[in-house]
């Protein structure tokens, strides 16, 4: 400790006696300097920013009010820069639609007529230009063609023919057989093809096609486009399938639905909707009885989740037929009551519902006009249901996602219902290694009931109009790309 002399003691009690008075004294003089220095460098740093926003914002004042040739009224300074964003925003419209032409291109073999048509009509219907048509006995030619084409479909994935022709009441008073157990497998069959296709599904297919009166121009395009579709699903099934020696070793055997366009067509894709969700009643006992408003709508009601009732597709005169005459096989979204009001003269009704939009919602034929989805492809829909070896469900998948023309999968269902699209009352399909075993005796163990539901793109030609390349005269409208 430090000591203090003893001279200094009587003033350091004077000090801490009187060190309060002292410390009002001092601090004024020391922190008062202080603070007036502080505060004079902050309001020099104030005014300095102050000065810098200043200066930025009289520079934007004078940029508004620059004036360029071209520009005069927008106040615009920099007409260089206008100029190579309309330089660049060409360049990126030149590249797309290059990319449109290589796509239309890589499908050449894909719209390839058919030389059964015979090279008149393959000649003619390809310089076709819109608004033309067809003479009659051209037209007549592809109706009565058209039906052998299809009637081709079950060879291309090794499958019996067992198309039947029918009008709205069955030619010789015959109609469609009711559909047949996808887990049941005819040996006779078995030992012949691959793939065991529904007849019934088969004769429905054949009945859109089985035109009773001749088609128009308009008719023939779209239906070709159509069977085009079903050629591209058939190679598609018939490449999963390559290799298998017969149909106890094949990824896809048998088939209940096959279906392109109008046919596929949901007006709740990708599994919304009614009857994709339903709520087991608990019973007294417990235990859920499943008696309630979900089988309900199973049953016909077409009701949604919200109380809405599901609306049925528009009429399209083409497959006006073919569904009268399925009868029981029309799923229940298909037999609205809007269903009966057709007229067969309207080209624009054969576009109704037949392509759908990026989400998977189906078109009419005014809303096909103004959607930007189907301009550089037509995005039709389709679904394959049948029996699925699951140990090669993902070869199936691969092939689909990987063939020349764009496959889309977008929705896959496992044992689902078998009824139609709002909801069927059968027990879902058994899964596993017995799956199939008892009743038919198959040799398949491993068979699940799989339905595939998405798109095809079919590539449109392509227009440098709807790109803005061109003015309706023709000439360029865009500055060439330096």
């Amino acid at each position: 400790m430090i000591e203090i002399p003893d001279t200094l003691q009587p003033y350091l009690k004077q000090l801490r006696k009187y060190h309060f008075w002292l410390l009002a004294v001092l601090m004024p003089l020391v922190l008062v300097p202080l603070a007036f220095t502080a505060d004079a460098t902050l309001i020099d740093q104030i005014g300095k920013r102050r000065r810098e926003v200043k200066g930025k914002l009289d520079s934007l004042t004078q940029l508004a009010r620059a004036e360029a040739d071209g520009f005069e009224e927008l106040g615009h300074p920099q007409a260089v820069w206008a100029e190579q964003l309309e330089q660049t925003t060409a360049r990126l419209r030149r590249q797309l639609l290059a990319q449109w032409e290589d796509f239309w291109n890589a499908q050449q073999d894909l719209r390839a007529w058919p030389e059964e048509l015979r090279r008149d009509f393959i000649e003619r219907v390809t310089r076709l230009k819109p608004g033309d048509s067809l003479p009659p006995r051209l037209v007549e030619r592809y109706q009565n063609t058209v039906r052998e084409l299809v009637r081709k479909l079950p060879g291309r994935i090794d499958a019996e023919e067992q198309m039947q022709a029918t009008d709205g009441f069955g030619l010789g008073g015959r109609r469609f057989a009711p559909p047949s157990d996808p887990n049941r497998f005819e040996p006779d069959l078995l030992a012949q093809h691959i793939v065991s296709w529904d007849p019934a599904d088969q004769s429905a297919l054949y009945a859109t096609f089985d035109w009773q009166k001749p088609p128009s121009t308009t008719q023939i395009l779209l239906a070709q486009e159509e069977l085009w579709g079903y050629e591209t699903l058939c190679d598609a099934i018939a490449a999963a399938n390559a290799g298998a020696t017969g149909s106890h070793n094949a990824a896809l055997a048998s088939i209940s639905q096959l279906a392109v366009g109008y046919r596929a067509a949901q007006s709740s894709p990708t599994g919304r909707g009614p009857g994709r969700v339903r709520r087991l009643q608990e019973g007294a006992d417990g235990m859920g009885m499943g008696m309630d408003m979900g089988m309900g709508m199973g049953m016909g009601m077409g009701m949604g989740m919200d109380g809405d009732m599901a609306a049925g597709p528009p009429s399209n005169p083409r497959f006006t037929t073919g569904l009268q005459a399925m009868g029981d096989m029309m799923p229940e979204e298909m037999s609205a009551s809007g269903y009966g009001e057709l007229d067969e003269s309207s080209d624009e009704a054969l576009r109704n519902w037949i392509y759908v939009d990026a989400t998977g919602r189906p078109l009419t034929a005014d809303e096909l006009e103004a959607s930007p989805d189907t301009k550089l492809a037509h995005l039709v829909p389709f679904v394959i249901r049948g029996r699925v070896d699951q140990r090669k469900l993902d070869r199936l998948l691969k092939t689909l996602a990987t063939w020349p023309v764009p496959i889309d999968v977008r929705q896959l269902r496992i044992n689902p219902e078998n009824g139609g699209e709002l909801g069927g009352m059968d027990r879902p399909m058994p899964a596993g290694p017995m799956a199939g075993d008892q009743q038919s005796g198959s040799v398949r163990r491993y068979d699940f009931t799989v339905e595939l539901r998405g798109t095809i793109a079919l590539a449109n030609r392509p227009d440098p109009a709807f790109l803005g390349l061109t003015d309706p005269a023709g000439s360029t409208a865009l500055p060439a790309e330096e």
